[in-house]
């Protein structure tokens, strides 16, 4: 199991919730791919503490389906499913462009400012060829929306989709394409944002994360077929 170098440091939090959201962004980030053995003995190890903490981190991860765990076997990190894109963009797609309906109307000068930063700042990593600051602009955008929203099963539903969708992405946010794509919906909603036309923020809303979705079905099933070959 490729555990980065050198040691994890825990502080501040549970062992178990430090364990889980360093492997979490692992998996997320690629550092352990699809298939990838987790050996909680190793884990233990990195972070200084005993299995249990690790297998309580493991289990979170399990049922949020980003690792498998097979009694007596092993645990692997899940696979990269075609389905499950459709699956998390789906819903995910209902619940942001609810959001952006709601956020309508709610939102300050100072959410607009803050929003164009972000579309600013997605510019410029994008310019530097920087796909994760690019994301990190991307989802700091679509989290604003969400929280101007005020409804708190939307920010939980939504983000807990969003952990399978930030593994998705990572997988296909390298393609300048599909930056620049975002990048142009994205200046669609603030404008229907800034213009008060709830119906139509939640309609460009929608269209962009079912566009999202095409594009990380034909890229994932790009990424699958070259891994069998």
């Amino acid at each position: 199991m490729p555990v980065p170098q050198g040691s994890g440091v825990i502080n501040r939090k549970s062992a178990r919730q430090a364990v889980y959201e360093e492997v979490c962004d692992w998996i997320i980030t690629g550092v352990l791919e699809p298939g990838e053995k987790i050996l909680d003995s190793e884990l233990g190890e990195y972070f200084h503490v005993s299995r249990t903490p690790v297998r309580e981190a493991l289990q979170q991860l399990q049922s949020q389906k980003l690792v498998l765990v097979m009694p007596g076997r092993a645990t692997v990190v899940a696979l990269l499913d075609p389905m499950d894109i459709e699956q998390c963009y789906k819903p995910l797609a209902e619940l942001q462009a609810l959001a952006a309906e709601l956020a309508c109307g709610k939102l300050t000068q100072e959410d607009f400012f803050e929003l164009e930063c972000a579309l600013r700042d997605a510019k410029a990593a994008g310019e530097k060829d920087d796909a994760a600051a690019v994301m990190a602009c991307d989802e700091r955008f679509h989290e604003m929306i969400v929280q101007a929203a005020g409804n708190a099963y939307v920010t939980e539903f939504s983000g807990t989709l969003m952990l399978h969708i930030r593994r998705i992405k990572y997988h296909y946010f390298h393609l300048p394409a599909m930056r620049q794509a975002s990048a142009s919906q994205h200046a669609d909603i603030l404008t229907a944002l800034r213009a008060h036309d709830a119906a139509l923020a939640k309609q460009r809303m929608r269209e962009h994360w079912l566009r999202a979705m095409r594009g990380c079905l034909n890229e994932t099933i790009a990424y699958l077929g070259q891994n069998e070959a």
